[in-house]
């Protein structure tokens, strides 16, 4: 319901590891000038009880690309991650999922996320 939403947003700004992570990824993609051309747009998405999606939204990238994004990103550190093939607006869109559950896919204390 959208009566939840700001509570829900403010969980997620609270959890230090995910926004350490979610700027970290950012700032990979944002590296590499070719990759961040085709970014469209990113999101965080509280799910089900204390999972968190991180979102990214491309144009549509070729498939011979997708390994070097899951060796950039360092996607095998993550459990659950995948890409999707969709067509928003009339555009050929690529998106990567990452699914996280802080309390047990990010080890360590606020001080190994910091910056």
């Amino acid at each position: 319901m959208l009566e939840d939403l700001p509570q829900k947003l403010r969980k997620i700004e609270a959890n230090e590891k995910v926004a350490a992570i979610a700027n970290r990824l950012a700032l990979l993609i944002f590296n590499v000038p070719s990759l961040q051309s085709f970014l469209i747009d990113s999101s965080i998405i509280l799910g089900n009880e204390h999972v968190v999606k991180l979102q990214f939204d491309f144009l549509k990238l070729p498939k011979e690309v997708l390994g070097d994004i899951e060796r950039l990103l360092c996607l095998n550190q993550f459990k659950d991650y995948r890409f999707l093939k969709y067509i928003k607006n009339g555009q050929a869109r690529t998106g990567l999922e990452i699914e996280i559950d802080p309390q047990k896919d990010l080890p360590g204390t606020a001080y190994d996320y910091a910056f």
